[in-house]
């Protein structure tokens, strides 16, 4: 397998929720790890989403939970993810890879933060 369709992805498309391009100052990370960068967000949605970073190689996120910043702020808190898809964007100096996860089982005040939290995508996007 080449570096490039490195992925976990089926072929066929099995998203349920539409996706929305992520504002420019929302951020994710590993939670609970101090240590970790955060992400910039690519989009979001009811039931995923995904985020670009800088690495050769896939993060190990098995069994993980992520947070979703707002203008550095915790917009949603530790939520369970399951990776759907980790590949290699740009083969350059600097590895740039994006991964798409889907959100596991959510609690109601995380689904609650979410929904808000896409709101405010879904409003700049109709005032961009």
């Amino acid at each position: 397998m080449s570096r490039d369709t490195e992925q976990n992805t089926p072929t066929t498309e099995r998203r349920l929720h539409p996706r929305f391009p992520a504002l420019e100052q929302a951020l994710v990370a590993v939670a609970g790890d101090d240590l970790s960068l955060p992400y910039h967000l690519i989009n979001i949605s009811e039931g995923g989403m995904a985020f670009r970073y800088l690495n050769e190689k896939p993060l190990p996120l098995a069994d993980s939970r992520m947070d979703v910043y707002l203008d550095r702020d915790l917009y949603v808190g530790r939520m369970p993810i399951e990776v759907m898809a980790d590949q290699l964007l740009a083969d350059s100096l600097i590895s740039e890879r994006r991964c798409g996860v889907r959100f596991g089982k959510l609690t109601q005040a995380q689904q609650l933060q979410l929904e808000a939290f896409i709101q405010l995508h879904k409003s700049a996007k109709s005032t961009s």
